[in-house]
């Protein structure tokens, strides 16, 4: 939701038709163009998945099931975690296509980041790490690496930004590294309980919830300066009293923003 108290249905659908139409133009390169006097930079057409045999979660879970591919083995996890996170990334304003494969360099997602009051969206490439282990400050480095074979358009020292998806928090070491790196990043802990079956994973809440959030000054100078978190109990004032589980969300200047309830494709 764009902060505003003014905020009503046709200024959510108006947002969503400039989204439709800054994907569905021709994408021909990154020349800037004028908007009302303001420069704006053509985004670069998101590259098409390697798999044609699966573009989603449910897709994928369907694939998975067909070919009888072992829930246990390393391409099952790591698929079906890519796929938990590009969904989950959604609430938070990211358009993304699944790139990860045999030759993926490192890059798992990559899009847009779509942020209020910044007249084009950010780039960014996404890592997601489902660990059994505790996060290290390795992680960090190994996202800057990744930008090295990132495509045309997601190199930008001071635009592109690099987002660290993980099942775990992140640690100090993880916390200090994000703080030191010279270009924008993004840690974001998103939660896949492992003993719960694939079959159910619409029905149960806690699966996908994104409970940490956290990005260096580099990210706040790329457009996200308005940027804030605020945590959100489910079932509300009960959920509280009880213990109830907790979630992330964003603000952007003090308020709740839901850029999902704008019209993103939900696919």
């Amino acid at each position: 939701m764009i902060p505003s108290s003014g905020y009503t249905y046709r200024s959510r659908w108006n947002l969503f038709q400039h989204c439709k139409d800054l994907y569905s133009r021709p994408f021909s390169s990154a020349t800037p163009t004028k908007d009302e006097g303001t420069k704006r930079l053509t985004p670069h057409p998101i590259p098409a998945s390697p798999n044609q045999s699966h573009n989603s979660l449910s897709t994928f879970l369907a694939h998975a099931r067909h070919t009888s591919l072992s829930p246990r083995s390393t391409t099952y996890v790591g698929t079906r975690y890519e796929y938990l996170c590009l969904k989950s990334l959604r609430r938070l304003g990211f358009i993304l296509q699944r790139t990860g494969g045999r030759s993926d360099l490192g890059i798992d997602l990559l899009g847009y980041w779509h942020l209020p009051s910044i007249p084009h969206p950010l780039p960014v490439l996404v890592q997601c790490k489902a660990l059994k282990a505790r996060a290290g400050p390795n992680l960090v480095r190994e996202l800057e690496g990744a930008f090295a074979g990132a495509p045309v358009g997601w190199r930008a020292q001071d635009r592109a930004v690099g987002v660290l998806c993980a099942t775990r928090e992140a640690t100090k070491g993880v916390r200090e590294a994000v703080k030191r790196l010279g270009r924008p990043v993004v840690w974001i802990m998103i939660r896949d309980d492992e003993n719960v079956a694939d079959e159910v994973d619409d029905k149960r809440e806690h699966r996908g919830m994104i409970t940490q959030v956290l990005w260096n000054q580099k990210t706040s100078e790329a457009g996200a300066e308005g940027l804030g978190v605020q945590v959100r109990y489910l079932g509300g004032m009960q959920g509280i009293e009880n213990g109830q589980q907790k979630e992330v969300v964003l603000t952007w200047d003090g308020k709740v923003w839901e850029p999902e309830s704008t019209g993103f494709d939900k696919a």
